[in-house]
């Protein structure tokens, strides 16, 4: 069983995104902004849960074709990202349609997507860092849905996709690849009793795994993406109205919030040691998990800054707050469970995490009472708090490297 990644040892050198890697990224610009459009009417308790469901969903399958990119290196075939590029596009525009209409085309081509992303390595090769890809149980719920009526429609890809998470979290690529091996070993002695066997056309099998430096700059590049659709949404939402000084205020203390954002994800802080690749023991199949319950907390933040914005000199109702400090807490949360997964300590979790999430939970409580000024540079106080913290850890970790040196 050979354990190396295709063409690695003829291609050892430094990879970046590709132009075609860049270009399919481009509908995920598309997607995150028809999603966060759901949040643009109240919201309620069902848009926030629809909401998820459909992120998770749109992630599932960009992760899918990233992670082909990723393996398949310069041997990428351009035409198979150009079909999935376009499927990724009808699920981004039926998201507009969502209740009332398109679920049934979104499901269709979800499915065709992920039941295509099994045969994408060939024969005898196993992906060994999602595990996902070899166990398609979470998409039978799916192809279920394309025959029941709504809203039994979306609780089926509520079951799909917490199949695939429990999926990622449990089964191990190593257990997967050892199963996949017996059940190989199992066939091929039964083949071997045929008569006139040629044993030279078996294929041998192969554990796929995943460039971790490439990896680390696609995951990165999402989150880039998803803080693009907060600038937008933020620009758009200023400049749809008059200008005052409590609008350009709430502009400044949002763009305060992107900008701590990114810096705290992508910079300071152990998240950003598992987007950049860097060995801290968690497999790599939980970084992706956590990536995506990132992504999609910092989308909702996204969308509920442009909420709070447009509703400057209004009342802002518990949705909208919710909206946008409900992102803020499950952000914070997610760093202090990947704290507890790295070499950070509970204590550590203790510091900023779990106080700002509990903070961003008060925040929200007591949105309607505060306002949408009162709301944002809330939030802003509780995202520079913890930046603070780290980059003066990360300079104080310098200066005692520099000593001992």
């Amino acid at each position: 069983m050979s354990t190396e990644t295709p063409r690695e040892a003829d291609d050892t050198r430094e990879r970046h995104a590709s132009w075609m890697e860049l270009f399919f990224d481009l509908v995920a610009v598309a997607g995150i902004q028809q999603l966060t459009h759901l949040l643009h009417h109240g919201p309620t308790l069902g848009d926030f849960g629809l909401y998820t469901v459909l992120y998770l969903a749109f992630w599932m399958v960009w992760a899918v074709i990233m992670l082909y990119g990723n393996i398949a290196r310069d041997h990428t075939r351009v035409p198979l990202m150009l079909a999935a590029m376009l499927g990724l596009g009808v699920m981004a525009a039926a998201v507009a349609g969502l209740p009332e209409r398109h679920a049934t085309a979104f499901a269709a081509v979800y499915v065709v997507v992920r039941i295509g992303s099994g045969w994408l390595w060939g024969r005898g090769k196993v992906v060994v860092d999602w595990p996902v890809i070899e166990m398609g149980a979470g998409v039978l719920p799916w192809v279920v849905s394309l025959w029941v009526p709504e809203p039994w429609k979306y609780w089926c890809w509520a079951v799909g996709l917490t199949i695939d998470l429990v999926v990622m979290f449990v089964i191990s690529g190593e257990r997967l690849l050892a199963g996949v091996q017996d059940q190989f070993d199992r066939r091929l002695k039964r083949m071997r009793r045929v008569r006139d066997f040629d044993e030279s056309l078996v294929p041998k099998l192969e554990a796929l795994h995943a460039d971790p430096v490439h990896l680390g700059e696609r995951l990165g590049l999402y989150v880039i993406i998803v803080l693009g659709e907060g600038v937008i949404a933020v620009i758009a939402a200023v400049g749809a109205g008059a200008w005052s000084v409590r609008v350009l205020a709430l502009g400044f203390a949002a763009f305060v919030i992107l900008a701590g954002l990114w810096a705290l994800t992508l910079l300071y802080g152990v998240v950003s040691r598992l987007l950049n690749g860097a060995e801290t023991g968690v497999p790599r199949r939980h970084v992706m998990v956590m990536h995506c319950f990132l992504t999609g907390a910092i989308a909702t933040i996204a969308g509920g800054l442009g909420l709070t914005i447009d509703h400057s000199a209004g009342h802002l109702t518990a949705g909208i707050g919710w909206a946008l400090c409900g992102g803020a807490a499950a952000y914070f949360a997610i760093n202090a469970f990947v704290g507890l997964r790295t070499t950070r300590s509970w204590r550590w979790s203790l510091t900023w995490p779990i106080p700002c999430a509990l903070a961003a939970v008060g925040l929200g409580v007591f949105a309607p009472r505060i306002g949408a000024l009162g709301l944002v540079c809330g939030l802003a106080a509780l995202i520079l708090w913890p930046l603070v913290t780290e980059y003066r850890a990360g300079r104080t970790q310098e200066q005692d490297g520099e000593t001992k040196r």
